[in-house]
């Protein structure tokens, strides 16, 4: 054999085309659990959901009375300054604002009272301001908030010529009624 001739067997070879590739279908398994197996995975699966509730339940329940701590805690400090302010002047609107942001035994016991509250300070010529040095809640429901509060009240009247200080210590409780909280109790620490 000759060089042409290897040269010639070489070209001559055909070449065996490829097959074309079968799309293979994924063979699928089906996969069976026993009775037992079936149960548990059930009953991990509700057990699951059933804390996801009751976790969501909880937060939930921890943001709303963080909500009603906030908002009883800036009424409480705005009708501190309400109930340790008033006028003689203008004592009607005074006590009515006072009554506006009570209820219950306080409510009761402000309008019992207010009678000689009023000639009192009618009689002295008295006007006082409140000031809320500091406030924290003491405890806290969705509903009712106990609060602290420590108040400076500037007073004077016709007898003294500067105002006096008079450093109060209050606990407030107030209640939630429709979309406000009220002051349902009120007493001198």
């Amino acid at each position: 054999m000759s060089q042409h001739d290897v040269i010639e067997d070489v070209s001559t070879e055909e070449e065996v085309p490829a097959e074309p590739e079968e799309s293979v279908a994924p063979r699928q398994r089906s996969v069976r659990l026993s009775l037992p197996v079936a149960i548990a995975l059930a009953v991990l699966l509700v057990a699951g959901i059933a804390a996801g509730i009751v976790f969501g339940l909880m937060v939930k329940g921890k943001n709303d009375v963080q909500a009603a701590n906030d908002a009883a805690l800036s009424t409480a400090r705005s009708y501190a300054v309400t109930v340790t302010s008033y006028d003689y002047q203008n004592l009607d609107k005074n006590f009515a604002d006072v009554l506006d942001g009570a209820t219950g035994t306080f409510k009761d016991q402000y309008t019992g009272a207010s009678g000689s509250l009023r000639q009192l300070i009618q009689e002295a010529k008295a006007t006082a301001k409140g000031n809320v040095v500091d406030a924290g809640v003491k405890s806290a429901t969705t509903d009712r908030v106990d609060v602290v509060l420590f108040v400076d009240q500037s007073v004077t009247n016709a007898a003294t010529a500067q105002p006096r200080i008079d450093r109060n210590r209050v606990l407030m409780t107030l209640e939630h009624h429709d979309t406000r909280w009220l002051v349902s109790n009120l007493q001198l620490l």
